[in-house]
């Protein structure tokens, strides 16, 4: 299909390394990131005041652009990891890209730190994090995976792949690896040597056949010194949003995500259908990044703690784009479109995310409690999936587990502000105003970074509401096909034991959909109170097919208060045309004796690709150990490979009798 070429420079202008460029939003700076695609002006939140050229009618930030004199604020700048951009090849977006996995030696240095940790950490190209991806809806990622994590020094304690068959499991193959695309919806398989599809477990260790190419398959397993390549073509209805990549090979996912093995994948919105321009656009990866002590290597990975998963191994700092508590410089009255993503292994980073107006650049201030300086951020997207035709929503807070992304608008006036991390609330989306947090998250609040906004001439509006036309696929889910009467239980009833319906991976028996149907599950979480008398809190995600919370609307996070304030009514929680799509929540924790049960219930549909991917625990120290299990869609889907312009006959079929919203797009 012949694609608008886009103004995006070439990735050789971008290619990533362990360095970042320094990033503002100064006009010097803006003027030299505009080629990426133009200045836009966002319809219904243009500019109040009308400039000439926005580029030249600012003057220069003098010289003392800091508020404050606290020298946090001028020890790191914030920056975004290199990008790397789609380009047109015969009329098709195309990115083509090498990655290798191997070690970096890295200093983990904070700010006023004596002591600064250095760790031997597995990276994908010499890079913490990894490239962002830029690719556009329709766009071909043609990828090669090399593994060279045989340059890292063996655990002794790595059994592979026995560890995974002992009872309860433990982490294992280390140095084996693959990877995986958060949030795509794409074939979850692969085309072996003879253009057959393949969907299930492969080793690619030499012996065996080598792949054609894998789509986002978690299955394949590419031992030390072998190579994949990855063929994951998007189709052209897929949802513009914040995704991300990592590696997923089941037993050392944690190790490898939390040692940097992940980065940034942005689906643009079409030219001339962008939020905000390029150039007021961030990334944010948010990653606590656990050390490997290349001086003292100890049998399992410091992220496993004791092996069983729970702990998640020694605290740290959580790092915005692998920088400690970065300092990033805005305009006051300018829109900005921020974009979070969650790649913690660990309960420590179930976040609660604050913005709050302060005096200081200081990590030793705990947050102050909710008050008058928490800033309002305009929720627009979750897990990728924008709101489109809703108005954003002006939270003061945002929950975020593992795996989650949120994008936000933020316009702010002049001042010092710090993004905290805070406790999660132990009853996740079911009670997010809640101060009961889990016990991991409350015992790591964090300074993330600080916003410095200087005075200007801008007065730009939020958006009433968010532009553009959703994808069909995304249109609420009325009524579904099936309701799954068996639920599919998340079980921590003991110490380091880890399981989705009584076993672990290994052993469990796949959850079977039939293909281009919609379903509604019941997701339940066991768990024991030993640790802070409190179970768990799991963070679900299921790969390739998003779903909706049932009773969970738009504005779960907003206050009356707020809603008043802004003229907006409460939407209804019964009404699942308030409901947005998420692929990854966090299952409620609960306290009290004996083991609490609590439950959330989904609706999902399964559309376009059959085959086999997984379901499971994000927090991935618990994935490693056995929560996790495989979903099987049978039924003759679209392969690997093959591009998808409209709707197959049966997903459309399904969009259709399960859609009864007003403004549904039609398949």
């Amino acid at each position: 299909m012949k694609r608008k070429k886009r103004l995006g420079p070439s990735s050789k202008d971008h290619e990533p390394t362990a360095n970042h460029d320094q990033e503002t939003t100064t006009e010097s700076n803006s003027k030299r990131k505009l080629g990426r695609r133009g200045f836009l002006k966002v319809g219904a939140g243009a500019a109040a005041v009308t400039l000439a050229n926005p580029l030249e009618s600012i003057a220069q930030p003098a010289a003392n652009m800091l508020l404050q004199t606290s020298s946090e604020c001028n020890d790191v700048p914030f920056s975004e990891p290199k990008a790397v951009y789609a380009q047109m090849i015969n009329g098709q977006s195309v990115l083509q890209y090498n990655f290798s996995a191997e070690p970096l030696k890295w200093t983990f240095a904070c700010p006023n730190q004596t002591t600064p940790t250095v760790g031997l950490q597995p990276v994908f190209n010499g890079a913490l994090p990894g490239p962002s991806l830029y690719v556009d809806p329709g766009s071909t990622l043609n990828l090669t995976l090399k593994n060279n994590l045989n340059a890292m020094p063996p655990f002794s304690g790595d059994n592979c792949p026995a560890n995974h068959h002992l009872t309860p499991p433990k982490p294992a193959c280390f140095q084996h690896t693959n990877m995986h695309f958060h949030g795509f919806q794409v074939s979850p398989c692969s085309i072996d040597n003879n253009g057959n599809k393949h969907c299930g477990p492969y080793d690619i260790n030499g012996t065996n056949p080598p792949l054609k190419f894998s789509s986002d398959d978690v299955l394949v397993d590419i031992y030390p010194g072998n190579s994949n390549r990855y063929s994951v073509v998007l189709p052209d209805m897929h949802a513009p949003g914040t995704n991300w990549y990592h590696s997923h090979l089941h037993g050392a996912s944690a190790y490898q995500v939390s040692g940097g093995m992940a980065g940034a994948i942005i689906i643009r919105e079409p030219p001339g259908g962008q939020i905000v321009r390029d150039d007021l656009d961030k990334v944010f990866v948010l990653q606590e990044i656990i050390a490997n002590n290349p001086n003292n290597w100890p049998s399992f990975p410091p992220v496993y703690g004791a092996l069983g998963g729970g702990g998640g191994g020694p605290a740290t700092q959580v790092f915005v784009n692998g920088l400690c508590r970065p300092t990033l410089r805005m305009n006051a009255g300018q829109n900005m479109r921020f974009r979070f993503i969650n790649i913690g292994a660990t309960p420590r980073t179930l976040m609660k995310l604050r913005l709050v107006k302060t005096t200081t650049c200081s990590p030793a201030t705990p947050p102050p409690p909710p008050g008058p300086n928490d800033q309002i951020m305009w929720l627009m997207a979750i897990d990728g999936l924008s709101f489109y035709g809703i108005n954003p929503q002006p939270v003061r807070y945002h929950l975020m587990g593992n795996g989650n992304r949120a994008d936000f608008l933020i316009n702010l006036q002049p001042g010092l502000y710090t993004l905290y991390k805070d406790g999660y609330p132990l009853a996740s989306v079911g009670n997010p105003s809640s101060t009961t947090y889990t016990a991991a998250s409350a015992g790591s609040t964090q300074v993330l970074m600080y916003l410095d906004v200087q005075a200007s001439p801008y007065q730009e509006q939020i958006p009433k509401i968010i532009p553009g036309k959703k994808p069909a696929y995304l249109n609420p889910i009325w009524n579904v096909d099936t309701v799954r009467q068996q639920p599919i239980k998340f079980q921590n009833l003991a110490a380091n034991s880890f399981q989705i319906d009584n076993a672990y991976y290994d052993a469990n028996t796949p959850i079977s959909v039939k293909l281009n149907t919609a379903e509604q599950w019941t997701l339940q979480n066991f768990g024991f109170t030993s640790f802070a008398k409190q179970s768990n809190t799991h963070p679900f995600h299921v790969h390739l097919n998003p779903f909706q919370i049932l009773g969970v609307s738009f504005d779960f996070e907003v206050s009356d208060a707020d809603l008043q304030q802004f003229g907006l009514t409460r939407m209804n929680p019964q009404d699942p045309c308030t409901w947005p799509f998420w692929d990854t929540v966090p299952l409620p924790g609960a306290a009290g004796s004996p083991p609490p049960m609590t439950q959330l219930q989904i609706r999902s549909r399964f559309l376009i690709y059959d085959g086999e991917y997984v379901t499971h625990c994000h927090i991935l120290v618990h994935e490693d150990v056995g929560m996790m299990i495989n979903v099987k869609l049978v039924g003759n889907g679209v392969g690997p490979g093959v591009p998808v312009h409209s709707y197959p006959a049966d997903a459309a079929a399904c969009i259709q009798r399960t859609s009864r919203c007003p403004g549904d797009t039609p398949p």
